[in-house]
């Protein structure tokens, strides 16, 4: 989930706010030509930066090639004499024989996704990205661990206590209130919150290359942070090499009141897939009738729920309103591997299963907290309303279907919604030419994904039409979290490697497209042997469940499967693995055994405790000379004995060091 590149927050605002629209129509293929716009580039002055080593924020294994620490750069890179903020940077260093000297620099969506403390965790799975290349990952100014970080923990605290709150306007009214206790407290810290938005972040990015000692840079931005690289497009293209924009969001746009009709044209993109796939539209058959119905009847009388956060095992009672089924659906749009069981979900609610939509609930609360909220405010308000007015957004809703749009009243929208909080926003709104349209020969790659809920393909269009060496394609079957495709990985990789070329792009062809989740009889268990010489064990593992690792397997029988098995052997104590496995697992304190027993090679200790969600865990842990052995198993309630008997103990038995 930590993957996701744009704060889920501009979901929470659209959808409490606007979300909705009709469905797709028309959109006119877009041009370079078609507003003929010009480039325009506000004077600022020379980067002044310093880069402060400093300890990482993180565990780093030993010789791991990473360096941490702070760029100093101005509050107002236009009064470089000012106060100055410090940014949170990690740069994981390549050593490969084919080392290249420009890095990529990530940039982070939101605006304020916390992003510094997960830079050793995102540095693998960006691997084909930045193909031998260090890599940058910094917390944006005011987010994460930059100082400061301009954090909002009293909107997290009420949209919690609203949960089970039934009426959408004292909700949009109590989320005001808290944002302007936010505001207030922020201001008497003595925080300038009109130095957080998009230009001075560009002028960071331009200042984080010259302080580490990069000449050129290649940037890869996602939603936001495809703004964002825009901007520094524009502002500083002397530093940079080629850029990678995925979930593209237009300078032009407006995130907040364009942002109704691109969800409403998502979720109808999503039903009508359902309706041309024979099998989706066999098991869930009018779906968009379906859907419309069941969020009236949410709405007219919510089913009392309760949620569980997975972070902290925190469990709330909430309501299940047709305003929160419409949440979740332009939540779960931006994470391709849940679009699957969207139709499911839908279905299971409108038949009076709660279970599935439940679930989604309590995975939204995971995704609550991942953004620094003051910043984001400071840039919405700063930016994105140029031009806009709350009859433009009253006019959008007038031609929406009532079912895509929240059903508070929209007078309380206008007052408390994000319009209400930017008048109040102690910030000044930019010029208007930071809203002009990027024209540039930078060579860059735009991809998007098909059910984007926020940044739909065309957007990734109109930017591609503005840019003479940029190239465009799309990802079948893919939501707002585009990087996270393999394919789109490869693409990026290759373009990086020789932006000078056209990047092979078979791959997107060979998508499948979204596979839905349908009733089908459960697949049966197989287990097959398993030889690691690597690690020198050999036992059994569930064949063809996904691979994420030697041994390392997920089921995903199903988008939400939670059913995930481990085999390992390392070198060391027994005790010393199981201090590393509970303090990943977050089990405080360590749960004792419930049993001992010799079984197969080995006496093992074995451990059943609860993963959030209610989902059972079994391990069991054993020692052998001087290598400790261990099986892991997560499970569904309604499932833990099978797989219990059928796959854990048979594990367990077959578990045997290499001779």
């Amino acid at each position: 989930m930590k993957k996701l590149l744009f704060g889920l927050m501009i979901v929470v605002l659209l959808i409490s706010a606007c979300s909705g629209g009709a469905a797709p129509t028309a959109t006119p293929e877009p041009t370079a030509t078609a507003a003929q716009p010009t480039p325009t580039v506000e004077p600022t002055a020379e980067p002044v930066a310093t880069f402060d080593e400093a300890p990482c924020p993180f565990d780093v294994p030993e010789g791991a090639p990473v360096e941490c620490g702070f760029v100093v750069v101005p509050e107002d890179h236009n009064a470089p004499d000012g106060p100055t903020i410090k940014l949170a940077v990690a740069v994981v260093k390549d050593e490969s024989d084919g080392h290249q000297p420009d890095p990529v620099i990530l940039l982070s969506g939101g605006p304020g996704e916390r992003t510094m403390a997960n830079a050793l965790a995102i540095a693998p799975t960006l691997a084909p990205i930045h193909p031998n290349r260090d890599l940058i990952v910094f917390d944006q100014r005011g987010a994460g661990l930059s100082e400061p970080a301009l954090e909002c923990p009293e909107f997290v605290q009420a949209f919690f206590d609203l949960l089970d709150e039934p009426d959408p306007d004292a909700v949009q009214e109590a989320l005001f209130d808290a944002v302007m206790e936010c505001r207030d407290r922020l201001v008497s810290e003595g925080y300038n919150l009109s130095a957080y938005n998009t230009v001075q972040n560009a002028a960071d990015v331009n200042a984080i290359r010259i302080a580490l000692g990069y000449d050129h840079v290649n940037l890869y931005g996602g939603s936001y942070g495809s703004l964002l690289a825009q901007a520094t497009m524009r502002d500083y293209p002397e530093g940079i090499r080629s850029v990678v924009i995925t979930s593209v969001l237009p300078l032009e746009k407006s995130i907040f009141v364009e942002g109704s009709t691109t969800i409403a044209n998502a979720v109808m993109r999503l039903l009508d897939a359902c309706a041309a796939d024979e099998a989706c539209d066999s098991a869930y058959p009018n779906l968009q009738d379906v859907l419309f119905a069941t969020i009236d009847q949410m709405n007219a009388d919510p089913v009392p729920i309760t949620v569980t956060n997975a972070l902290d095992g925190q469990s709330y009672d909430a309501l299940l309103t047709g305003d929160a089924v419409l949440g979740n659906l332009a939540t779960f749009l931006y994470i391709t591997q849940i679009i699957p069981v969207l139709p499911q979900a839908i279905y299971d609610v409108n038949s009076g299963e709660y279970e599935l939509m439940t679930q989604l609930s309590s995975t939204r609360l995971q995704l609550l907290d991942l953004i620094s909220r003051g910043m984001t405010f400071s840039v919405l308000c700063t930016e994105d309303l140029i031009g806009r007015t709350p009859e433009d957004l009253l006019n959008v809703r007038a031609a929406l279907p009532p079912q895509l749009l929240s059903s508070a009243d929209p007078e309380f929208i206008i007052e408390y919604g994000t319009f209400g909080i930017c008048e109040n926003w102690p910030v000044e709104e930019a010029d208007p030419w930071v809203k002009e349209p990027l024209v540039s020969d930078i060579p860059t790659l735009v991809l998007e994904g098909e059910f984007d809920p926020v940044t739909p393909p065309e957007y990734g269009q109109l930017v591609a039409g503005y840019l003479s060496n940029s190239h465009f394609f799309e990802l079948p079957g893919v939501g707002h979290d585009v990087i996270g495709n393999v394919c789109a990985r490869s693409i990026a990789g290759a373009f990086i490697n020789d932006p000078t070329q056209a990047p092979g792009a078979a791959c997107v062809a060979e998508t499948p497209g979204v596979v839905f989740d349908v009733p089908g009889e459960a697949p049966e268990l197989v287990l097959e042997p398993f030889t690691d010489e690597e690690r020198g064990f050999s036992g059994v593992v569930p064949a063809g469940w996904e691979e994420l690792a030697p041994a390392n397997l997920a089921r995903r029988s199903s988008a939400l499967d939670p059913t995930y098995f481990v085999l390992e052997a390392s070198p060391g104590a027994a005790a010393e693995l199981f201090a590393i496995l509970t303090g990943q697992l977050g089990l405080d304190p360590p749960p004792d055994p419930v049993s001992s027993a010799q079984v197969g090679n080995f006496t093992w200790d074995f451990y059943s405790f609860e993963r959030p969600g209610g989902n059972p865990a079994d391990l069991a842990l054993a020692q052998d000379g001087e290598k400790a052995y261990f099986v892991y198993l997560v499970s569904t309630p309604d499932e833990h004995d099978a797989l219990y008997q059928g796959l854990f103990l048979p594990a367990v038995e077959a578990m045997a060091p290499l001779e």
